[in-house]
């Protein structure tokens, strides 16, 4: 399987602020090490679909190279099949042992088909749950592969893994990896995904991408987004996220939910993202969007 060099190893680990022996970390704590970099990952790269607005193409390059320059020389992120892909090249580059598989989004009206991923990585026996692409509700450290198993995410919000069968399901023998979250102790358990732990190859993302990236109900189609986790002083723990939906940027904090920003033009959006999430746009990659209707239209300028 395809891995990074040394060099890009070296370029990604201080580009999410790792500063510790990366190689004698995964002999004396493999497992520290794997929950180290994906929260630091989920701080530094973000879940986003800027590519599928601001630019000529419109189209994400599952290519392992391109992802790299995409991620570490531009700073930009993307959404679950492009960071997960390359979170999954980093850690088989630093010696995991891992496979990906895809995933079933639970909509308003039901699971969908295959349209997310995530990767299972094997550590001391141990299979983990590694996902680095699913937004405000994902899980932000490895989740091992155990029935009931309930965790904290960013607190007060909890999740959960249950292997069982779905709904949609007609064979009710089948069974599968649920992942559920539920914003508090008091809250209900809402279904998120669901996956199983059959390997997909690289042909399988291939189709899954097109779908997703083009389709015209896709939600990373209608929406410009971009999310991080937010750490604690200390860079260690996650307390919330910073979000960018649309016309507006939003922080939430240990449960507490605030707007930062009102975004009224595309001029305020562009500024935003260099603002809140370190990512520049070039002009080429501005004008990208014009025409399409997730532009922002300047409203002051129509009064």
């Amino acid at each position: 399987m395809a891995t990074y060099t040394e060099d890009q190893i070296s370029r990604y680990l201080h580009h999410i602020g790792y500063k510790q022996d990366v190689n004698r970390h995964f002999v004396e704590d493999p497992l520290g090490l794997l929950a180290r970099i994906q929260i630091l990952q989920m701080a530094r790269v973000p879940f986003e679909s800027l590519s599928l607005h601001y630019s000529k193409h419109r189209t994400l390059s599952l290519d392992l190279e391109d992802l790299f320059t995409k991620v570490v020389d531009r700073g930009k992120g993307g959404y679950c099949m492009e960071v997960n892909a390359f979170f999954a090249t980093v850690l088989r580059s630093l010696g995991y042992t891992l496979f990906s598989t895809g995933g079933r989004v639970r909509g308003e009206v039901g699971y969908r088909g295959w349209d997310h991923m995530v990767n299972i990585v094997t550590v001391n026996s141990q299979c983990y749950l590694v996902d680095v692409g699913f937004g405000t509700n994902g899980a932000t450290h490895p989740v091992p592969l155990q029935h009931g198993h309930e965790f904290p995410t960013v607190l007060p919000t909890q999740g959960r893994l249950e292997y069982r069968s779905i709904d949609a399901y007609t064979d009710p023998s089948q069974r599968i990896w649920v992942y559920s979250v539920r914003q508090n102790e008091q809250a209900p358990w809402r279904e998120m995904y669901c996956f199983g732990e059959l390997e997909f190859i690289s042909g399988d993302f291939e189709v899954m991408n097109m779908r997703t990236s083009s389709a015209p109900q896709s939600f990373f189609v209608q929406s410009v987004m971009c999310m991080q986790t937010i750490l604690d002083d200390g860079q260690q723990s996650p307390v919330g996220k910073m979000i960018l939906h649309r016309d507006y940027v939003k922080k939430q904090v240990e449960g507490g939910s605030e707007i930062v920003e009102k975004l009224e033009s595309e001029p305020q959006r562009v500024e935003a993202l260099k603002k809140y999430f370190d990512i520049v746009l070039t002009e080429e990659e501005q004008k990208g969007i014009r025409g399409l209707a997730s532009e922002l239209k300047d409203k002051s300028r129509h009064a």
